[in-house]
């Protein structure tokens, strides 16, 4: 069984001379001259000399406000995620988006909630999130017991009767 070559560097960058692998065709074919895009663009700017700007946060056209939608399933509609503060940064996610309800919330109590802490949406609007409409209880368990009897129109709900 024959062994995969080592990818020790066989070549350097053009523009920042660092090293690299390529493989030998693309090097007889003088391709993959440049270790990244930033240095390929380093090397090639635009027609009027100057390189593309930074397009991160408010200087991308993209750019929403830091707000983003989960995204819907059905005919459910996903919470608002927004960019985190950095005084509640212990209850975002990974890439500093929370839930606006719960940042809401968090700002109504003044502390960071606590990961089994759930916040109800009082009409159950996910997207309505004014202090008035949200609701904080300490558990999951607490969340179903508080829901039970109230009537939400447009999801299927059971009716209990009693003889």
């Amino acid at each position: 069984m024959q062994t995969a070559p080592k990818r020790r560097p066989n070549t350097v960058c053009q523009v920042c001379s660092s090293g690299m692998y390529r493989r030998p065709k693309d090097l007889r074919e003088g391709r993959g001259r440049y270790c990244s895009r930033a240095c390929r663009n380093r090397a090639h700017p635009l027609p009027d000399g100057r390189n593309l700007p930074t397009m991160y946060g408010a200087n991308n056209p993209a750019w929403k406000g830091g707000v983003t939608y989960k995204r819907p399933k059905g005919n459910y509609l996903g919470p608002r995620y927004v960019r985190c503060p950095a005084d509640l940064l212990c209850m975002a996610r990974s890439d500093g988006y929370v839930m606006e309800h719960r940042l809401v919330m968090a700002r109504r109590i003044g502390r960071p909630l606590l990961r089994s802490e759930v916040v109800n949406h009082i009409n159950h609007d996910p997207r309505d999130n004014r202090p008035e409409n949200l609701e904080l209880y300490p558990s999951n368990g607490d969340h179903k017991r508080g829901e039970v009897g109230r009537f939400v129109p447009g999801v299927a709900n059971r009716l209990h009767l009693s003889d």
